[in-house]
């Protein structure tokens, strides 16, 4: 049997991976760059360069390409990983870096970008050496200490991630993936006021980001605040983003806060009518609801044979359920 307790710690998990998830998935930017290439210089244009290449009226096209083309520096090979960075080609970028840093060994930008690139590549422990290189030459680098606190964060080191992320909003308050890190150690730690502060800062910054807004109403959820939790969430309705996973947490709270009717409506909206019989049959038995939770199901295997298999397990659930004393 799933207790109630058991099913606000999967609803709190749940939640968890989706703010997670938003940090990463809310990164790309105009420049079509991965994750921080807010940051970075943009891909330079070629076009006008290659234009001018032989070009000398005292020569043939034949003779200007033969002339030997000019030494690359290290600011060519940055711009040329920029190029790739953008592309998200992450190995070429890498190398285009590498060729750039042995002309230009302590050129802490460099090192700030490849600590990027193994961000977005999800290798944390590597980005980890890089922007400590960068702090370690330029402390006030917010930029870095955003980076390097999300490779903690990555790494469920909450501890070594906390105070990076704190030092780059204190050096750049507006920073707002620090803030939403920032607000997902606190929901961690149970600390759900501090959390919702974090996130509302965050929300000054962007606004119109229903990620942002649905960390919010989970954080508020989390403190008992039902009612504001769900207005965050209608907020969330009203931005950019995810909806489905919205739909699902304020259907949650709904029912939580005892609107049942409310909640199902809800459900409806963030997935198909079988799976939202299915979602409140599920509220019903963790509440001990076991007559309605039946119903539930059987309405979810009634709205589609397909949901028979998953509306039958819990159905089996349910009936150890009522076995429990």
């Amino acid at each position: 049997m799933k207790s109630a307790t058991h099913i606000i710690n999967q609803f709190i998990a749940f939640s968890v991976v989706l703010l997670i998830l938003i940090s990463v998935s809310g990164c790309a930017t105009s420049g079509g760059g991965p994750y921080g290439m807010h940051a970075l210089d943009k891909p330079a244009d070629y076009q006008g360069q290659q234009a001018m290449l032989g070009k000398d009226s005292s020569n043939s096209d034949d003779d200007a390409l033969s002339q030997p083309l000019p030494e690359m520096k290290s600011r060519d090979y940055e711009i040329s990983g920029d190029h790739y960075f953008g592309q998200q080609n992450y190995g070429m970028a890498f190398a285009q870096y590498e060729k750039a840093l042995a002309l230009s060994p302590d050129n802490s930008r460099i090192h700030y970008k490849q600590g990027l690139l193994f961000l977005v590549s999800d290798q944390n422990k590597d980005a980890i050496a890089y922007f400590e290189k960068v702090i370690e030459n330029n402390p006030d680098n917010a930029a870095a200490h955003e980076g390097l606190g999300t490779a903690f964060f990555r790494q469920y080191e909450y501890e070594h991630a906390q105070p990076h992320l704190y030092k780059a909003v204190e050096l750049s308050p507006r920073m707002w993936r620090s803030h939403n890190y920032l607000g997902q150690i606190y929901d961690f730690r149970k600390e759900h006021d501090r959390a919702a502060k974090e996130y509302a800062e965050a929300i000054l910054i962007r606004p119109k980001d229903a990620n942002l807004y649905n960390n919010l109403g989970v954080s508020l959820y989390l403190s008992g605040r039902y009612d504001e939790s769900i207005s965050a969430f209608k907020k969330a309705l009203g931005a950019r983003g995810d909806k489905e996973k919205v739909y699902n947490n304020m259907g949650l709270v709904l029912a939580k806060a005892g609107r049942y009717d409310a909640a199902f409506e809800v459900f409806k909206q963030g997935a198909s009518l079988p799976e939202a019989y299915n979602n409140l049959g599920c509220i019903y038995m963790s509440q001990g609801q076991y007559q309605k939770a039946e119903q539930m199901f059987n309405k979810a295997i009634e709205a589609s044979p397909k949901f028979y298999h998953t509306a039958h397990e819990n159905l089996k659930k349910l009936e150890v359920a009522r076995m429990v004393p």
